[in-house]
């Protein structure tokens, strides 16, 4: 049985009321027996999926306990993953894949049972008892409201949960679908004897298929009871008015009346579940069979890894769009560099150091040395520059969506026992493949085709590596920190624009706020390391010559790409982690 006694949820009141705090649920009772269904009904905003939430566990009640099978769910230990199941209102699936290979998915990241002889049936059962099965090689992005919903409800039982919750999967859909959707949850009450079945909506259309209706109106519970029931304690002839009439009392009223005449209709309500239960324990064995299933175990961390690695890729092969835009930017971003070096570098020609008797000749012999220093030193340092930008730029590209675009998926799989860990080193392998592709062939085609920058190749190299995984890293930390991911493009945008001004290469800043700039400008780092890495040859007077910024070692450069990518990689760890439903 699934018991709330006396939940409430206190939140801070906004600035400038009369009020220090907002009840957003206000002393909720109400008692559930397993083997049954039951509509969460109430106007907008009274707190129907507040409640739901609070029951899941992804919103801790401030007052109050929820108990399952008698036990407390805040002080005791928590649901295990495979013992619930939560299905959102929003799309919980990735478009570019097929519904058979979404639950696929969702049974390998949850369960343990890819590889196995199980694995086949459970899959086609779930179909079929989802009414999918002539949808599986379907993609996502083409099924319509009602398929969707479907599709969320299978992902759900591929561990058979024995509480399911359900986030208005029947609105907004035609009457046919929601009939269709009501009657499949009745079916998935009723499959599992241990099973509650719980569904909130603002639809009143088709209560009758649910075995009670528990009304919210401003936090409050005013209702729950049998449907029947519903219009007669309301004094209404259509449950459809029932919402009108709430708003002739306060919610205070409406409480205080329902408390008064509970335990008459909570009575009724248990009585015939109590009756349902007996009917169902006449075939004892199946209830036995229920009674010893154990909650699905989880797959390793490499195991999920592994899965979520395979559906990336399946998902960036798919989606043409990205597909070329990483092609052009890895074969475009290069030749734009060569473009300003398309006669090559010239090597510098050491001035004469024997006196020469014409002294005006000597003299031009000089200023032509220096206009050669400053060009071929501004050629260098740009070159550099500009081949570090665009690296970042791309990094940017890569990363910025990378979280944020997939946040409530990754919301309600890590409800159901995803690995955070196992999350940031997927994102990890999939992004450094791109930062080593992108990073080595800048490198490489510009030191071909310019004949060769000044400098130990595989220092650059690796220097422009660290600035991509560097810039890589950030970008998705602040890609883990923002709920969607046009907010998290836009400041990845930001922080590569300012790469360029506030680096140093074109216009050196003022020695204050030098130092307190430098640490963040990833750019700066990999084109100054980059450039000490010349001191040796002819060129690295002709770089300072074009700058006034202090240049640092290739290995203090690389220490500090090294920092950035740890702190980048952390922010996406603790945004990951943390919870962003909506």
């Amino acid at each position: 049985m699934l018991e709330a006694l006396n939940v409430c949820l206190e939140v801070d009141a906004q600035p400038g009321t009369e009020e220090e705090c907002l009840y957003l649920l206000r002393e909720v009772n109400f008692q559930v027996p397993q083997g049954h269904l039951m509509a969460i009904v109430g106007p907008s905003g009274c707190g129907k999926t507040t409640l739901l939430k609070v029951i899941a566990g992804i919103i801790e009640q401030t007052d109050g306990a929820l108990k399952w099978e008698n036990r407390d769910l805040k002080e005791e230990e928590d649901l295990h993953p495979g013992e619930l199941g939560y299905v959102p209102q929003f799309s919980v699936a990735h478009d570019l894949l097929t519904v058979e290979e979404s639950i696929a998915n969702s049974m390998a990241l949850r369960t343990q049972l890819p590889g196995t002889d199980e694995f086949e049936p459970k899959l086609d059962k779930i179909l079929a008892i989802t009414g999918l099965t002539d949808l599986a090689d379907r993609r996502i992005k083409v099924l319509s409201g009602g398929q969707k919903r479907r599709l969320g409800l299978a992902l759900e039982l591929v561990t058979n949960p024995c509480l399911l919750l359900c986030d208005e999967v029947t609105s907004g859909l035609d009457p046919k679908s929601e009939r269709e959707i009501t009657e499949l949850l009745r079916v998935l009450s009723q499959e599992n004897p241990r099973r509650v079945v719980i569904n909130v909506t603002h639809s009143l259309a088709s209560l009758e298929a649910f075995d009670s209706v528990l009304v919210m109106y401003q936090g409050r519970l005013v209702y729950h009871g049998l449907p029947k029931f519903l219009t007669h304690y309301f004094t209404v002839e259509h449950p459809e008015e029932v919402y009108l009439r709430l708003t002739q009392r306060d919610a205070q009223s409406w409480h205080e009346s329902w408390q008064k005449k509970r335990d008459y209709y909570e009575r009724m309500l248990l009585g015939k579940s109590a009756t349902a239960e007996k009917k169902a324990d006449a075939n004892e064995e199946d209830h036995e069979e229920y009674e010893a299933i154990a909650p699905e175990e989880l797959p390793s961390v490499m195991s999920q890894v592994f899965t979520l690695l395979q559906r990336r890729w399946t998902i960036f092969r798919r989606d043409k769009g990205q597909v070329w835009l990483h092609l052009a930017m890895l074969l475009g971003f290069p030749l734009l560099v060569v473009i300003f070096a398309l006669d090559g570098i010239k090597p510098l020609k050491q001035l004469s150091q024997r006196q020469d008797s014409d002294i005006m000749y000597e003299m031009q012999q000089k200023a032509q040395h220096q206009i050669d220093q400053l060009n071929a030193g501004g050629l260098v340092s740009g070159l550099i520059m500009l081949q570090v930008v665009l690296v970042t730029l791309m990094a940017s590209n890569n990363a910025a969506r990378e979280i944020a675009g997939e946040r409530l998926i990754l919301e309600r799989e890590k409800l159901g026992g995803l690995s955070t860990l196992a999350y940031v080193i997927s994102k990890v392998l999939f992004l450094g493949v791109f930062v080593l592709a992108q990073s080595i062939w800048m490198g490489i085609f510009v030191d071909m085709i310019t004949g060769g920058l000044p400098g130990d190749l595989l220092v650059k190299l690796g220097l422009l590596t660290l600035v991509s995984a560097a810039m890589t890293s950030i970008c998705l930390g602040i890609s883990g920190m923002c709920r969607t991911p046009e907010k998290a493009t836009i400041l990845s945008i930001y922080l590569v624009g300012f790469q360029l001004p506030l680096s140093g290469a074109v216009l050196s800043l003022p020695d204050w706020i030098e130092g307190v700039v430098n640490p963040f400008i990833a750019a700066f780092w990999a084109w100054s390391g980059s450039l000490r890495s010349m001191s040796d040859t002819a060129f690295y007077d002709a770089v300072k010559k074009v700058t006034e910024t202090s240049l640092v070692t290739p290995e203090l450069a690389a220490f500090v790409l090294l920092a950035h990518v740890i702190i980048g990689l952390s922010m996406a760890y603790v945004g990951s982690k943390g919870s962003q439903w909506e």
